[in-house]
């Protein structure tokens, strides 16, 4: 055999080589890019559950529920597209889409709550709902949300947040009460009434609610008893978005 046919073996052998390893490289970079894609949407999935737990906890209506847990629904529909075969997504897929159908009859384990035990937590949750008002102007600068709707949805959370403070520092008062700790428990109404002074209430509504709170302060010092049940904690609720009019992330 001659040398230029050897040569000519070699450099198609080298071509080959190069051919295959670049075919290979492709593969794992179009995987790498496909499993990328496949994290961002678990964790986006894993983000909103997040926030869906703490709604269940507090938010005592379902329109945002329901809408967070369709974008579960959608980030986990994209994931078990790009890996059909993964049992874990195909699984998880299946529990949140039953979740959102529960979510959409009203159904949930526990009742809401309108206040929170501790500083902290109350802290937690206002962080929390902060972090949500975000993701909704997120989808409302993509389009995927109405304007009108994530103002609906940024005045309940509004709402939300408010109730939640006022209520926390009120049962916070009544603890104190019961403890016999009086000082303590005027501080707390006093912090309840700074949230309604510098709140986005109507100034009608804010002034009676700083009235209500006056009084309950009066008679704090008056008789040295804290009775919170009479005025319900006084919180504004945040309402029920029209039902008829669907939202979609």
């Amino acid at each position: 055999m001659s040398s230029s046919v050897i040569i000519a073996i070699i450099s198609a052998l080298i071509v080959l080589s190069m051919l295959v390893s670049g075919i290979s490289y492709s593969r794992q970079q179009a995987m790498a890019r496909r499993q990328k894609k496949i994290s961002k949407y678990r964790q986006q999935s894993d983000e909103v559950i997040s926030h869906i737990t703490l709604l269940l906890k507090v938010d005592p209506h379902f329109s945002l529920i329901t809408q967070l847990q369709s974008l579960v629904v959608s980030a986990l529909q994209s994931a078990h597209n790009l890996a059909s075969q993964d049992q874990t997504i195909m699984d998880n897929l299946h529990i949140q889409k039953q979740r959102l159908e529960e979510f959409k009859c009203g159904q949930r384990e526990n009742e809401a709550q309108d206040f929170l035990e501790t500083e902290n937590e109350l802290n937690q949750s206002q962080l929390q709902l902060s972090q949500i008002t975000k993701l909704i102007d997120i989808y409302r600068n993509r389009g995927e949300l109405s304007i009108e709707k994530s103002q609906a949805f940024g005045t309940h959370l509004k709402k939300l947040r408010l109730g939640l403070t006022v209520n926390s520092h009120l049962h916070q008062a009544q603890c104190c009460g019961d403890n016999n700790d009086i000082s303590m428990a005027q501080m707390h109404i006093k912090q309840a009434r700074e949230v309604i002074k510098s709140s986005f209430l109507e100034q009608d509504e804010k002034t009676n609610r700083i009235k209500i709170l006056t009084n309950l302060l009066n008679e704090v010092k008056k008789t040295n008893k804290v009775i919170i049940e009479d005025i319900k904690k006084t919180e504004t609720k945040p309402e029920e978005i029209d039902k008829d009019k669907k939202v979609s992330f």
